[in-house]
């Protein structure tokens, strides 16, 4: 009840234009910073009178001291338009208006944002766990000069390597047979509803894919060439020129905002990607306020859970309220609002 919603279109240069939700404080007795989420999984809630409950329990730390934020559908995902394209590659030498990537569609919507939203205060954040993360950390590659503050929190880096796809360029091929019978699933116009995915026969996953047999089989029985990615993942079977142009970690270069990455010792899917942005931002920009925040977590746990246990494992603290009071709270306060201190 405390805060009132708006969506917008928000145009590229390129001419495309992304949807975006954006939640004020109705206090506007002050001027408030903006802290946005670029994501591929929606925006959560279309409508202005729907708002986004998952995404405002996870951020109840950061509502209650009050922030400007934006939830943006990434291009060619749900209400956006344009073309998605996985972990699109980083263009440095940018040549014209249609040379885009994420970097230059963050780079758009703070442009926009701080000409168009009322009552900021010129300071811009983002924050965002797994995919986002990705988007989060490409954001700060050239970034606008309100952009004061990144968090990627377990950012996809490296899908060859070490996040999601592979692990040491072994192809997880249970949890990517689920993940992308509908993150890739054709999407031919806007829309605010997920895939179907695939329905499983059996509930024994060992069952599944031990009679679907092959690998080449999972286009035959099931997929029929119809995901697209699925498709491109098959072409490229070593680390070529595919994988290594999706890479986030080369790009970290020159870095401006201060970045905070946050990753869990027990993350399944992106341990990598936390630890080498972390590695790949120390060592390639050297002058960046960069730290890292490391904890007893699942895939986000800091901010999804308590983080007081792990299956039968008991911590003794809530180790997530602990970092998101503490740690997160205080970070994005210090360089958004000038207030506050980092310990």
């Amino acid at each position: 009840e405390n805060y009132i919603k708006h969506e917008y279109r928000i145009p590229m240069r390129d001419g495309v234009t992304l949807f975006t939700s954006v939640l004020t404080p109705k206090d506007d007795s002050q001027k408030y910073p903006i802290l946005m989420s670029r994501t591929p999984y929606t925006v959560d809630a279309y409508g202005k009178d729907n708002y986004p409950l998952r995404r405002l329990h996870e951020w109840k730390h950061l509502a209650e001291d009050k922030f400007i934020f934006v939830f943006q559908d990434v291009r060619g995902r749900f209400m956006s338009e344009g073309e998605f394209v996985n972990m699109r590659p980083y263009i440095a030498d940018k040549k014209s208006s249609s040379d885009i990537d994420e970097s230059s569609d963050t780079y758009d919507t703070i442009e926009w944002l701080i000409n168009n939203i009322p009552n900021h205060n010129g300071n811009v954040g983002i924050w965002g766990i797994s995919y986002p993360g990705f988007y989060t950390a490409m954001g700060a590659i050239d970034a606008h000069p309100a952009l004061k503050a990144v968090s990627p929190q377990a950012p996809i880096a490296d899908w060859f390597v070490g996040d999601d796809v592979h692990h040491n360029g072994a192809f997880a091929l249970a949890p990517l047979f689920s993940f992308w019978s509908f993150m890739g699933a054709p999407q031919p116009e806007l829309t605010t509803e997920w895939p179907a995915g695939f329905e499983f026969p059996t509930p024994d996953g060992y069952q599944f894919f031990m009679e679907m047999g092959p690998l080449p089989n999972a286009n035959k029985k099931y997929f029929k060439g119809e995901i697209a990615f699925w498709n491109e993942m098959m072409e490229h079977g070593t680390y070529d020129e595919f994988w290594q142009s999706r890479s986030s970690l080369p790009r970290f270069k020159n870095i401006k905002p201060a970045v905070m990455t946050v990753g869990g010792w027990f993350d399944a899917e992106n341990c990598f990607g936390a630890l080498q942005t972390y590695q790949a931002i120390e060592q390639n920009s050297p002058d960046t306020y960069n730290i890292l925040i490391e904890g007893p977590w699942f895939h986000g746990g800091w901010v999804r859970s308590e983080g007081s246990s792990l299956g039968n494992i008991q911590f003794g603290s809530k180790t997530g309220e602990f970092y998101k009071e503490n740690i997160e709270l205080p970070f994005f306060k210090y360089y958004l609002k000038n207030e506050d201190e980092l310990n």
